[in-house]
């Protein structure tokens, strides 16, 4: 479980999906990187990503580890945002027998995870289906 202290430091990259931007050559990176991999550059700055993206593939986890147990059977997948970065994050308010590759898809905040023995819980990006 990641440490709570930790995680409230970097809570706008989790809340609001930053990666980071070239000064020099405006390449978009996410995760964030501290050099650019397209020229090279070190200055970079944070960035906001596009909040919506289309779904190049997809799994459903039936049997996943401990900590999401409780949340079983649920979706995975590889976003594509608008700007071309690809991640993976779970995809939610979907029948997973339903979903399709080519989704258009867009960013929610939800709970990820609970630590009860700290009182803390952990929210983050995951990404729902268009209508």
């Amino acid at each position: 479980m990641i440490n709570p202290i930790s995680y409230w430091r970097l809570k706008d990259r989790y809340f609001n999906l930053l990666g980071t931007k070239c000064t020099k050559c405006g390449a978009e990176w996410f995760p964030p990187a501290r050099v650019c991999r397209k020229c090279g550059c070190q200055d970079l700055v944070d960035h906001e990503m596009p909040h919506t993206g289309r779904l190049l593939a997809h799994t459903v986890l039936k049997e996943p580890s401990e900590e999401f147990r409780s949340s079983a059977p649920y979706v995975v997948g590889l976003i594509e945002l608008d700007n071309g970065q690809r991640l993976l994050a779970q995809v939610v308010d979907v029948d997973p027998t339903g979903l399709q590759d080519d989704t258009r898809v867009r960013l929610t905040i939800r709970k990820l995870a609970e630590d009860t023995k700290r009182g803390t819980i952990f929210y983050g990006y995951k990404f729902t289906p268009l209508p």
